[in-house]
């Protein structure tokens, strides 16, 4: 069984809306934010719950697995909601904490995290026995720096599956201070974007040479797709769309006007890159946008929409509701799904062919969501809250300590 996609874990804490005044800056709102980090959960379920049906018809098997973009879809959050604590912070008091931002990153995530590597551990352990190097590397967050330690050669043990977008997003972390002060404005986001083409697409062709001759074409291909330098670019486009949500607010536009109908259009759109061949990573050898960039910018025309959405169709409360817990679906998903394709009762299931294997994979997948949102809740709430209280707490603590330093 396949399992890669990652998700975007820098769901900020919920921040209740007040009344701004004219001395103090309005609170960013999350609630649209919510139902995108639903929706891309949700698409890595769709992604991963394919490879349970290896009859599934050939059409409807090359658009579920664009689920493997929801990974992007979490970045373009990632980037929206952390510019805009890190702007709302500043522009409250005048400067940001940034040890305080690491903390509470670090207990957002890590702790469930870690727990997640003992529960694949026992599920599925590594052949090779417990390899500390690895592990050191999962924790540490720098596993997507080599193709070994990623997971992607063969034989190599993946502490959590899908953990390269956690050391992905984690070198997003430790950039945001000097993005967040020098990408002050859309049109420096946009250079930066286009600058992480030149860099990311140059290091790539430096390196596929020796990769493929290393270690072999596809996990090569799979870690030049994964690693930072190729991903970088959905961070910067997630720059630009929040310098675009900022200018398009209030505004009276056709975006304002008709936002369902963009958003379904951004979907058709996300769709039909399952019928387009283009590369799978940055390749200056090849002058074309690769798959994941092309859904990116179309992932950001829905973000975009569904930002001036009413509640309804896009945005609703279970998407938003998945979205709270996705962190946590994204460390049990994989769990659920080999747990059902090693039951030996619903093999018969999995292999039907035809149109039954489509209702039988429609069937599946609402009751695999239903499965992995019901443990999500349980495990947010008997572990991510309230470590997210503890990093809370030890925030506090730091800034009494600093205050209680101050002359």
């Amino acid at each position: 069984m396949h399992f890669g996609a990652g998700m975007g874990f820098c769901r900020s804490e919920k921040i209740q809306p007040h009344e701004a005044t004219v001395t103090e800056p309005r609170k960013p709102h999350f609630a649209y934010i919510e139902c995108v980090r639903g929706y891309a959960i949700l698409l890595v379920i769709i992604c991963h719950a394919t490879y349970l049906f290896p009859e599934l018809p050939y059409p409807v098997h090359r658009v579920t697995v664009l689920g493997w973009h929801g990974v992007q879809l979490f970045f373009l959050a990632s980037a929206v909601t952390l510019m805009m604590s890190w702007q709302y912070e500043k522009a409250r008091d005048g400067s940001v904490d940034v040890g305080a931002f690491f903390l509470r990153r670090f207990f957002r995530i890590a702790p469930a995290y870690y727990l997640a590597s003992i529960l694949y551990f026992v599920l599925q352990p590594p052949a090779g026995g417990f390899e500390p190097i690895q592990a050191a590397a999962t924790y540490l967050f720098v596993n997507a720096w080599h193709p070994v330690l990623m997971g992607v050669t063969p034989d190599a043990w993946s502490v959590v599956p899908g953990s390269w977008s956690i050391g992905v997003e984690f070198t997003f972390y430790a950039a945001l201070p000097i993005l967040a002060s020098t990408i002050t404005s859309l049109s420096r986001a946009v250079y930066l974007f286009l600058a992480t083409l030149l860099v990311g697409g140059t290091l790539n062709s430096l390196l596929w040479p020796s990769l493929e001759a290393r270690i072999g074409a596809v996990p090569a291909t799979n870690f030049l797709y994964f690693w930072f330098p190729n991903q970088m670019c959905v961070f910067a486009l997630g720059l630009c769309l929040f310098f675009l949500l900022q200018w398009e607010r209030g505004r009276r536009s056709l975006l304002a006007a008709h936002p369902n109908l963009i958003a379904a259009f951004a979907v058709v759109m996300v769709a039909s890159t399952a019928f387009i061949v283009v590369p799978q990573w940055l390749d200056p050898r090849v002058p074309l946008p690769p798959t994941f960039l092309l859904v990116s910018l179309a992932l950001m025309i829905f973000i975009l929409a569904l930002a001036r959405s009413r509640p309804g169709i896009f945005l609703n409360g279970p998407a938003a509701l998945l979205g709270r817990v996705s962190f946590s679906a994204y460390l049990l998903h994989a769990a659920v799904l080999k747990v059902l394709s090693d039951q030996p009762l619903l093999q018969n299931y999995f292999h039907t062919t035809g149109w039954l294997a489509i209702v039988a994979f429609a069937l599946a997948l609402v009751c695999i969501v239903a499965i992995i949102l019901a443990g999500s809740w349980c495990t947010y709430r008997a572990i991510e809250a309230p470590m997210i209280d503890v990093g809370k707490a030890l925030i506090r603590r730091r800034r009494l300590m600093v205050q209680r330093s101050m002359p």
